[in-house]
């Protein structure tokens, strides 16, 4: 029972997560086509970089608890089954990775116009 009650907390901490991140993307107006891919990326990149423990682990071998996640921590996992969510790591990440990718679309679109522009 007690493993179902923390997988049952684990998934409801995301889906609050989902909510927040939602509601902090609308503030902004329409989501265009760009908003949409910049969010879809900025989700999958914030998932796999809290799984990897080799970018940020801090080990705690008292405790056994492994802090994971990039940059900011996004998941504590203790001994068994035990996996803790961290909702404020979680959704600075997201906005983190949201921000890097939208430098890099700005620095593509900026290197497509200086390039026609020197065809010209």
């Amino acid at each position: 029972m007690n493993e179902l009650e923390g997988v049952l907390d684990f998934l409801f901490g995301i889906s609050m997560n989902a909510l927040i991140i939602m509601a902090l993307l609308s503030l902004y107006g329409k989501i265009n086509r760009d908003k949409k891919w910049l969010s879809i990326l900025s989700l999958i990149s914030t998932i796999i970089f809290s799984f990897i423990p080799t970018i940020d682990n801090q080990v705690d071998k008292d405790l056994w608890e492994y802090h994971l996640g990039f940059p900011a921590e996004g998941f504590v996992y203790r001994d068994g089954w035990d996996l803790t969510f961290s909702s404020l790591g979680f959704i600075y990440n997201f906005f983190f990775f949201n921000w890097v990718f939208k430098i890099i679309l700005k620095l593509k679109k900026a290197l497509i116009v200086k390039n026609k522009i020197d065809q010209n």
